[in-house]
């Protein structure tokens, strides 16, 4: 199920920017098609599942670019060298850019958004009535079905034990990467430009469990240290380093068991529970959201809700 939405989310994001690309006069979206390459200490040892379904996959040859350079500069630099490595084209995302440009076609296609402190003292239930009052409030009537998407909150609001915190680490530099690139193997790292935006994200910090939402200078430096190697163009600073930004520490919602979308009344109410994707809500978004309107759709007898996507 996961693979298929990831796979739903790469189609209709490309999809979208063919749209964009014969459509001058519309919206931006803030994805990119760009070249996207994976470095690994070691072959996986699993078949990479999604390499039938992106385009231009292949193996990086170790005598040619972009793995030569790569294992030239490590070499300098006494760094373990990377083994393996893929080549593909992928989206790239930026975030704030996607985000607001979701939001406007939301409001193009009727969605108000109100803004409102919910408790989470009393359950869902007690949530789903505050909400309730909330739309009596602004004259928007009765709810049909509510969409639980609250992450990590589920913890709380729903009672799920199952959700956890997936702390991470960002650092935002100067200046755009010319491709995506990651490095698997004793440590995980990452750059991912952001299109348009003059900027790139450098991470990366996965610590399942961890609350400390406070930044961690060696994590910072870690994190810096890494990318030297994957992001050399970035190098712009006049120490010969990154020109950082700034530097970003969340949770990413985590769930034992993989994310929970499914039905279920609350007293007389229905509800669609989407949440628990962990890292990965991004790339399962489209995929996640469709089955999500089918749910919505179902609960309210079909005669709702329809699906854009």
């Amino acid at each position: 199920m996961l693979c298929d939405w990831e796979v739903q989310t790469y189609e209709y994001w490309v999809q979208l920017l063919e749209r964009e690309a014969h459509n001058a006069s519309a919206p931006k979206s803030g994805l990119k098609m760009q070249d996207s390459y994976h470095f690994y200490d070691a072959r996986p040892t699993q078949a990479l599942w999604w390499s039938p379904f992106v385009q231009s996959f292949r193996q990086l040859p170790p005598m040619q670019e972009p793995l030569f350079s790569l294992n030239q500069t490590a070499a300098t630099r006494g760094l373990t060298k990377a083994l393996w490595g893929v080549g593909l084209r992928a989206p790239s995302i930026n975030v704030p850019k996607y985000l607001l440009y979701l939001q406007d076609r939301a409001r193009g296609l009727g969605v108000e958004i109100l803004k409102a402190d919910l408790p989470v003292d009393g359950g869902l239930e007690k949530a789903l009535a505050a909400a309730e009052q909330v739309m009596t409030a602004k004259g928007r009537g009765g709810v049909d079905c509510f969409v639980n998407a609250t992450g990590l909150g589920a913890r709380k609001v729903c009672g799920d034990e199952a959700m956890h915190p997936i702390r991470g680490q960002t650092v935002l530099v100067k200046g755009e990467a010319i491709a995506t690139r990651t490095r698997t193997g004793a440590n995980y790292s990452y750059c991912i430009p952001r299109p348009g935006s003059g900027t790139t994200i450098l991470g990366g910090v996965k610590e399942k469990g961890n609350w400390n939402g406070e930044i961690d200078d060696q994590t910072t430096r870690q994190i810096l240290e890494e990318n030297r190697n994957l992001a050399p163009e970035l190098l712009t600073g006049a120490d010969g380093g990154f020109e950082v930004i700034s530097v970003q520490c969340g949770f990413r919602p985590g769930r034992e068991g993989g994310p929970r979308l499914e039905r279920e009344s609350v007293g007389a109410r229905r509800v669609v529970h989407a949440y628990g994707h962990g890292g990965a809500g991004y790339q399962q978004s489209v995929g996640s959201a469709r089955l999500v309107v089918r749910l919505v759709t179902e609960s309210t007898g079909g005669s709702h809700v329809f699906s854009r996507l």
